[in-house]
């Protein structure tokens, strides 16, 4: 995980647990509060794994071919 997505988590988790808001979870991370009740489900759902960006690891659909 990168720091962000480390980032992203704990204060995921801070929401799950009431510490702190939706609010404040959107303003931490400079995200809508929408965007967060999705990360938000999504780890309460699939878990942490939810957090990490999908296409890590893989070769770019634009990359050109050696």
């Amino acid at each position: 995980m990168t720091q962000k997505e480390i980032t992203r988590l704990r204060v995921v988790n801070q929401t799950i647990d009431k510490v702190i808001t939706i609010r404040e979870a959107a303003e931490l991370l400079n995200l809508s509060e929408r965007q967060v009740i999705r990360l938000k489900k999504g780890v309460l759902k699939e878990g942490p794994a939810f957090i990490i960006h999908k296409n890590r690891g893989r070769k770019p659909q634009h990359a050109l071919s050696d």
